[in-house]
């Protein structure tokens, strides 16, 4: 679920004394992945943040910002990884998009406070003062709000504070709450539970057991969706993501273990879950938004939301929020179907579910993360249209 866009490091050939240059912070992909990935993250890390607005330009162009620090609580002689020179490049910048923010990740320098400068060596001009920052947003309209408060949370590097180091899960960053994710999927979790326990009660059936094999299943679901971003990313080597269809695979095969050991109704079971299920798929795509993954790429349209990538903050096509917006519609009309017609086989899980990944074929489309394939997606959303099909006929009998 989370990706990171890549940096294209350019050497500093004119950084003051090369006493340490950091090229990159992506680590070279060795067979010690899972071991690499643990080091990265006890190991901490300077992140520092540029904001510009984007030159008038025909058309999207490159950008890139040259960061430049040195440790100032420094005893004695300099030592290297008490400097460093660093390039980031922006690949497209979008004309009138409004105010964006470019965010380093500087890795092997030595912990402590730093002085850190950043300039401009592309095309933008940088947006130095809150007079000229204010100007930007205004412009950009609603993104005005948005991005002065996120300037506030993690201010420029030209601001002249001093900035300390830290470990990679708590950097400040532009559009990113450190641990928002996994508190927002707890909370869809609480919620899903909240909302199958009162569809449960209102036809009058114990909690306890279905609670268990709910409970049982998001154990499962979880392993499911880390296992398969790990297969699905292991030539990368990376370990932090999560995937939604490995959370839905596991959680539904472990339902349909528990539900015929324990012997429960497989068909009610679905339908009293399905309302849950998708409203807390809402409340995690939410989370998905304020993390800086599964975006859209920038946009100039006034439909656009200020957001984040983990690395680039910019107006943005808001993908997390229209997949949340189709989920938690889906999750309000499966549940007053439920609640008004009691369960149907369910036909009510299958059909909603079937209508969610059709829908979510769509928004895909949208990403600024470029799909593996394009068959895969056609086939799946072919196969969803027609178990959709099959649930509305089945269910206007």
């Amino acid at each position: 679920m989370t990706r990171r866009s890549p940096a294209r490091m350019h050497p500093a050939v004119d950084a003051a004394p090369r006493i340490d240059v950091v090229q990159s912070d992506t680590p070279a992909h060795t067979g010690g992945g899972f071991t690499a990935s643990l080091e990265r993250v006890a190991q901490e890390i300077l992140a520092v943040t540029y904001w510009f607005d984007p030159a008038l330009h025909p058309g999207p162009y490159s950008v890139t910002v040259r960061f430049s620090g040195r440790r100032v609580d420094v005893k004695g002689r300099l030592q290297p990884g008490d400097r460093f020179a660093q390039d980031e490049t922006i690949e497209q910048v979008v004309p009138g998009s409004g105010p964006i923010s470019l965010t380093a990740r500087v890795s092997g320098i030595n912990p402590g406070e730093w002085l850190v400068t950043a300039r401009m060596l592309g095309s933008a001009h940088p947006a130095r003062g809150p007079r000229e920052l204010g100007n930007a947003m205004h412009a950009a309209g609603p993104l005005g709000p948005t991005a002065r408060f996120w300037h506030r949370w993690a201010p420029s590097a030209e601001s002249a504070e001093h900035v300390r180091t830290c470990l990679p899960p708590f950097a400040r960053v532009p559009g990113i709450f450190p641990g928002i994710w996994g508190a927002m999927v707890t909370l869809g979790i609480a919620v899903a539970l909240t909302v199958q326990s009162l569809v449960i009660s209102g036809d009058h059936l114990a909690v306890g057991t279905w609670w268990a094999i709910s409970l049982a299943s998001i154990m499962v679901g979880i392993v499911g969706a880390k296992v398969w971003f790990i297969v699905l990313h292991q030539r990368e080597h990376r370990l932090e993501g999560w995937c939604i269809q490995g959370f839905i695979t596991g959680a539904t095969l472990a339902a349909a273990i528990l539900l015929v050991v324990l012997g429960v109704s497989a068909g009610v079971f679905l339908d009293v879950t399905a309302p849950g299920l998708l409203v807390a798929i809402a409340v995690g795509r939410v989370g998905c938004f304020f993390a800086g993954c599964c975006g859209g790429p920038p946009t100039a349209s006034r439909w656009g939301v200020w957001s984040s990538d983990q690395r680039v903050g910019a107006r943005r096509i808001p993908t997390q929020l229209l997949e949340s917006v189709l989920a938690l519609s889906l999750g309000l009309g499966v549940l007053v179907a439920v609640l008004g017609h009691r369960s149907a086989g369910g036909a009510f899980f299958v059909g909603s579910l079937a209508a969610y990944i059709l829908g979510r074929q769509g928004l895909l489309r949208l990403r600024a993360e470029p799909r593996k394939t394009r068959l895969g997606g056609l086939v799946t959303g072919a196969m969803a249209a027609l178990v959709l099909i099959a649930a509305v006929v089945f269910l206007a009998r």
